[in-house]
């Protein structure tokens, strides 16, 4: 069997275990699920500029994206309707990789025996990351992970601050952004796109 039916055939295997979990497949190698509140858990399948004609070599990238922050985005970038959620606009992206979520995250296969073994390993990596990251899917879950300082350590705030915007602006965002925040991180990008989006909804609702 050739090099690239060996992937193409642990790719198919990939999506048909997601697909047990509720995840669609966009186009390439994307998986999302997302929750009634539009957030999406989202795994990719990532060449790396090593692949070769001998061995493909890849990665698996999971994120978690927010509904608001996902529409921040697109307006942002002016993105298509159509345009749907990949890791790399997650409020918390990581590597799946051989035994944790950090380190040895670069897959390969070069033959059938190596094909086997990285879909078994890569299937109980899946479950186990699957199994932990979806209840986060929830936003109570995911504020009380976030306000602990899970996954996204000091950045947790961010969570809490893109729920609060996707209401408008309120004196509790304000003072989540402007008091609770370094004075110095003020005019970043990260503040004022969150402000600018809080503000952005509530002039949607107020020409609805």
């Amino acid at each position: 069997m050739s090099l690239q039916a060996l992937f193409n055939n642990f790719v198919k295997g990939v999506a048909e275990q997601l697909a047990e979990y509720g995840f669609d497949q966009g186009k390439g190698r994307v998986f999302r699920r997302y929750s009634p509140t539009g957030d999406a858990l989202v795994i990719e399948i990532q060449m790396s500029d090593h692949a070769s004609k001998a061995e493909k070599v890849f990665y698996i990238n999971v994120g978690l994206v927010l509904a608001p922050a996902w529409e921040h985005a697109r307006q942002r970038y002016r993105l298509p309707a159509s345009e749907q959620p990949r890791p790399l606009h997650a409020i918390w992206e990581h590597r799946i990789g051989f035994t944790t979520f950090s380190g040895g995250d670069q897959w390969r296969i070069a033959d059938e025996a190596g094909a086997a073994e990285v879909s078994a390993r890569v299937r109980r990596r899946l479950d186990e990351a699957v199994a932990e990251l979806l209840p986060l899917l929830d936003r109570e879950k995911f504020l009380a992970v976030a306000d602990r300082r899970e996954f996204l350590g000091a950045g947790g705030w961010r969570v809490r601050a893109w729920l609060l915007a996707e209401q408008g602006p309120s004196p509790e965002l304000e003072h989540l952004l402007f008091t609770e925040r370094p004075a110095h991180t003020h005019k970043s990008p990260m503040i004022q796109g969150i402000w600018n989006y809080a503000n952005s909804r509530s002039r949607a609702a107020d020409s609805g």
